[in-house]
């Protein structure tokens, strides 16, 4: 028996495969030391086994693998964060990307 008022869940996209094509102002990676912004005017591709960010002057600041990438939006909903295995630096880094906003 199915119960009246549950929600079904069907094959819902991963929080990584939703991020793919969306444009961001500019992004930041989080250090020790504090914020350092990596590049401006870009888009976020999670289209293959790799999430990278892309810059408009052809820069691939952060790539890492999608199936170790931690996604969640910002709570303003105006931004992702992102923390993944950096294939550019080998180590584990955060990114923020904040997404261009239109009216």
């Amino acid at each position: 028996m199915r119960w009246p008022f549950r929600k079904q869940v069907e094959d819902q996209p991963s929080a990584v495969a939703a991020l793919d094509g969306k444009l961001i102002t500019y992004a930041v990676r989080r250090d020790p030391t504090g914020e350092v912004v990596i590049g401006k005017d870009g888009r976020i591709c999670a289209a293959t086994e790799q999430l990278e960010l892309r810059f408009s002057d052809g820069s691939i600041p952060f790539s890492c693998p999608a199936s170790t990438a931690e996604c969640g939006e910002l709570m303003s909903r105006n931004g992702v964060l992102i923390t993944g295995d950096d294939a550019v630096t080998g180590r584990r880094v955060t990114v923020v990307g904040y997404y261009k906003y239109y009216r």
